[in-house]
């Protein structure tokens, strides 16, 4: 009787707090919105946000904090993970790639009558987590942000909350034509809005001086008309259509009043904008816009590292991301894309959509995504093999091996090299591929789980035909299965730590750890790593005997 009265009262508390979160629901006004939005920024941001027109978006503050947090460490990472900072950093300026650096400017592409991101993007909010807060300050001045909108009252809202944080000489808010408008028709025949918005950059002397024409560390004859930028972010129309647009929402079905059509709607007119995963046959919304982006962003390669967007649901993220493996300087290499899950109180799962789902964490969730024509390096951790670190003990039998003495450092050093050159073997005689390897004495290893790095012996294995390649000595593509930007390294990289304290179990075998470090950029990278890896231990940890026989063998 207890049992079935509490399932009465649960059912009742579910339909008692549906009904009470309907009737709050009702209650939730553009001016409700406004007020929580301002106290916010207000109390963790020192921000005034004067200007919130009624009928336009008015910004939830979390949701665009995450994002602004993703693209600081998407940045941050940037300087170890793309070659041309790599190389900046370690003073390494020869041929190949061009050394990049930071020009501290960033675009938002429809920026509303918030301009919430730039505002945001000046705060404590976008600075380095390690730099001091004297440092954050002087970082933060450096910054210049372009913001850009096609709805004249958008822009005269977006410069009133600007001015009233003083931040004009930060954040410069331009309109760009509307594609319906006469010039907006001609400016759209030669690109979409990004070209719109470089056209407006290339004439503000706050974007100025423009970078070199071809990405190179060219003369200053040779330079382009148009300025370089960090990123670009924008959060796009969502809706292909009016009547998706006015709908009622799925949750509440409170009437969608709080966005103009401009902040709502994208109508593509351009067929390659179509997906055929997207639902029926939109070629607009989200996805279609940026599609148009992406189009854009082949006639600007080199003027802006990173191309990120905030996407409202899973399905237009995976048309965006079948769009980026055809896309020319970017398709099959997993270093140049990044994704990453928006979920309301937390950023999930480090830069990846294959988050656990958290039962307790709000349903409301978005996605961001990003893509670079940068060169990656070869061991960008976007690449690293699911699992991270992989180890696995090889047992070395010395009296069989007759290596000499007790000495335990002496068993140690000869241990890991007579499985440091299993591993050489291994790898330069497999049957269906065709690698090289190179020692190094000594290497770092670790990932996120370990404080600090260690170092080990170590030898790396890739496709013989990118061995010793780098940016004065590059690799010869093979057009039909590399892109032209993948890392000098290859498909893959795989690194093989060896290292023995001379520990021996009682029996005469001397314990060697082995530690896996893989990271493979394609899917071709993937298939040959899967393959090795499942057959390591097994092969390289054979007995003694074993391997004697398989040396005479070979």
């Amino acid at each position: 009787g207890d049992e079935g009265g509490g399932r009465g009262e649960g059912a009742s508390d579910g339909r008692d707090a549906k009904a009470s979160s309907g009737a709050f629901a009702a209650r939730i006004t553009h001016a409700f919105n406004a007020s929580l939005t301002r106290s916010l920024l207000r109390r963790h941001f020192g921000l005034s946000m004067p200007s919130l027109p009624e009928g336009r978006l008015c910004p939830p503050v979390p949701n665009r904090a995450n994002y602004v947090c993703w693209l600081r460490e998407l940045l941050a990472r940037s300087e170890d993970e793309l070659c041309g900072f790599a190389a900046a950093a370690s003073g390494d300026a020869e041929g190949g790639d061009a050394v990049s650096s930071w020009r501290f400017r960033g675009m938002d592409i429809g920026t509303g009558v918030s301009a919430i991101y730039p505002l945001l993007l000046t705060t404590k909010l976008f600075a380095s987590n390690d730099a001091s807060a004297e440092e954050r300050e002087v970082a933060s001045r450096k910054w210049r942000f372009l913001a850009t909108d096609t709805d004249p009252l958008a822009v005269q809202s977006a410069r009133v909350n600007v001015e009233a944080n003083r931040l004009e000489d930060q954040i410069h808010v331009v309109r760009v034509d509307d594609a319906d408008s006469p010039l907006g028709v001609e400016s759209k025949a030669r690109g979409g809005p990004l070209f719109s918005a470089m056209e407006k950059a290339k004439h503000l002397a706050a974007f100025q001086p423009c970078c070199p024409i071809d990405g190179s560390q060219a003369t200053s004859e040779k330079r382009s008309e148009y300025p370089k930028f960090d990123f670009v972010m924008t959060n796009p129309p969502f809706y292909s259509m009016s009547e998706e647009a006015t709908a009622p929402r799925a949750g509440d079905k409170r009437s969608r009043t709080d966005m103009s059509a401009n902040e709502a709607v994208f109508k593509s007119t351009s067929p390659e904008n179509r997906d055929d995963g997207c639902d029926g046959d939109a070629v607009g919304g989200d996805v279609g816009f940026i599609a148009a982006i992406m189009k854009d962003s082949q006639r600007f390669r080199h003027h802006v590292t990173w191309y990120t967007s905030l996407l409202a649901k899973r399905s237009s993220l995976d048309a965006v991301l079948r769009k980026l493996q055809t896309l020319d300087g970017v398709w099959g290499n997993r270093g140049q894309i990044r994704t990453v899950e928006f979920r309301q109180g937390n950023i999930g799962g480090g830069d990846t959509v294959e988050t656990k789902f958290d039962r307790h964490a709000s349903p409301r969730v978005r996605w961001g995504i990003g893509w670079t024509y940068e060169r990656s390096v070869g061991r960008c951790s976007e690449c690293r093999v699911s699992g991270g670190l992989q180890s696995f003990d090889v047992w070395i039998g010395v009296g069989d091996l007759a290596l000499g003495g007790s000495d335990a450092e002496n068993e140690a050093k000869r241990t890991s090299d007579l499985v440091l050159a299993r591993f050489v073997h291994f790898y330069e005689n497999l049957r269906h591929f065709s690698l090289k390897c190179s020692q190094h004495n000594m290497r770092e290893y670790g990932d996120g789980g370990l404080k600090t790095k260690r170092k080990a012996m170590c030898v790396t294995a890739v496709e013989e035909r990118f061995f010793n390649c780098n940016a004065t000595n590059p690799p010869d593509f093979l057009h039909d299965i590399d892109n032209d930007n993948l890392p000098f390294e290859g498909h893959f990289v795989i690194d093989s730590f060896v290292q023995s304290s001379g520990e021996s179990n009682g029996r005469g075998d001397v314990r060697v750890k082995v530690v896996l470090d893989m990271y493979s950029h394609t899917t071709r990278g993937a298939d040959v790593v899967n393959k090795i890896r499942g057959a390591l231990p097994g092969e390289v940890g054979r007995t003694n005997r074993r391997w004697r026989r398989l040396l005479k063998r070979t």
